[in-house]
């Protein structure tokens, strides 16, 4: 076992000893009071009368039946349900502690989306939640990457770099990275220093052809490989109410100018699974379209976050685009997945000769314990608190690789 006095070789020497952004919101009386009464694995039905009829909200979702995720608390022997942009707030999904009475921290929140504990996420509070809940989990852009020949790459809309991160360890080479989010930007140029990152909004053409011209450059003539980004998908999301009118959905068809002017040998595009359905289907159709009358043989996989190693059950849509005409398998399963059956209660892990996805445990078990509103954003580890293969994954002590060997046996 490692010591605090001992970090180990694989691990940047800067971070070795270092826990950072183990932060989490601050809850207000009423929420306190709603993560109390709330067990592992439970939501808002756990909940008491005189509580619910304390909040209009909470009436309303009583009445209408709305989801079980609402007012979640995590089970610890499962993967986390999805982590999304607002797990600062206990009733917009399963975010609360499994055992502790408060939410998630960020680094809690980046374990569960698969992020290593080096990977450091700035800019201010609110723009944080943002970057972890927005990204992509690396494991699973490694697991897409893994199948795509490697290169030179330029991701567009990177966020906070999850997409990057696992195309990255994947064997790409991000030359160029942009989003429009300040924010954003920060935290990718700190942790990719070798790529460069450009601040743009795709929707001003100055800016726009300003990316187009520092992509040229870097590129000097040669063959971009892959063109890969992940355009907002709120604008998509099934969460909410779908409108034709949200500018957000149009940043996907943008990039189709990038397709355009970049002719990269392969297209991979990440969004919500509700892009399938979203106007009977055209939608998606138009941009398949679309991508086949610049030469591409489009493709779309659905893969489940759980079951490339990460302790989340994420769902992603990738759409896929290669000019050779190949078409990329889907990468082999790792982990089993999590079925849910009728109720929240009949939730399981499928075996099918794969070891058990990660749990919410396995995954955050070792951070220390911090109040509601607490924790401390640059703090020591300390070797001794590992629990788990997964944390140490994290820690990088050992590789994906080793993960899986010591789960099989």
């Amino acid at each position: 076992m490692n010591t605090i006095s001992d970090p180990p070789k694989e691990v940047n020497q800067e971070s070795a000893f270092m826990l950072y952004n183990h932060v989490c919101a601050a809850l207000s009386e009423l929420d306190m009071e709603v993560v109390c009464s709330v067990p592992s694995g439970g939501n808002w039905r756990n909940l008491p009368a005189t509580t619910i009829a304390k909040s209009a909200r909470l009436t309303q979702i009583s009445n209408s039946g709305g989801r079980t995720t609402y007012y979640g608390r995590l089970d610890g022997n499962l993967p986390s349900y999805t982590i999304n942009t607002y797990f600062n707030r206990p009733g917009n999904g399963t975010f609360i502690h499994p055992s502790q009475n408060r939410l998630i921290s960020l680094r809690e929140a980046a374990r569960l989306q698969s992020f290593s504990d080096g990977y450091r996420f700035l800019g201010s509070l609110s723009s944080r939640f943002k970057q972890i809940g927005n990204a992509v989990p690396p494991l699973l852009g490694m697991a897409i990457g893994e199948k795509i020949k490697v290169g030179r790459c330029v991701d567009l809309f990177c966020g906070a770099g999850g997409l990057s991160t696992g195309l990255a360890h994947a064997g790409h080479r991000i030359i160029v990275a942009s989003d429009f989010n300040e924010h954003m930007c920060e935290t990718y140029r700190y942790n990719h220093e070798k790529t460069r990152v450009i601040q743009a909004n795709m929707f001003v053409q100055d800016e726009l052809i300003h990316l187009l011209d520092a992509i040229e450059s870097n590129l000097k003539g040669r063959t971009l490989n892959l063109l890969a980004g992940g355009p907002p998908c709120q604008g998509f999301s099934t969460a909410g109410k779908w409108s034709s009118t949200d500018t957000r959905n149009s940043l996907i068809f943008r990039t189709l100018e990038f397709v355009k002017k970049l002719a990269p040998e392969s297209v991979l595009l990440e969004n919500v699974p509700g892009i399938r359905s979203l106007q009977q289907g055209k939608i998606l159709n138009l941009l398949l379209d679309a991508l086949r009358v610049e030469g591409y043989h489009p493709q779309t996989l659905l893969l489940k976050a759980e079951e490339y190693g990460t302790p989340q059950r994420r769902r992603r849509i990738f759409i896929l685009g290669s000019r050779s005409g190949d078409l990329i398998e889907t990468p082999e399963e790792l982990f089993s997945e999590v079925v849910q059956g009728r109720t929240r209660k009949h939730i399981k892990k499928e075996h099918d000769g794969l070891p058990p996805p990660i749990s919410v445990s396995e995954a955050i078990s070792d951070l220390p314990e911090i109040p509601s509103g607490g924790g401390i954003d640059t703090t020591e580890y300390d070797y001794s608190w590992m629990k788990s293969d997964y944390q140490k994954y994290m820690r990088g002590l050992i590789s994906l690789e080793d993960l899986l060997s010591k789960r099989t046996k």
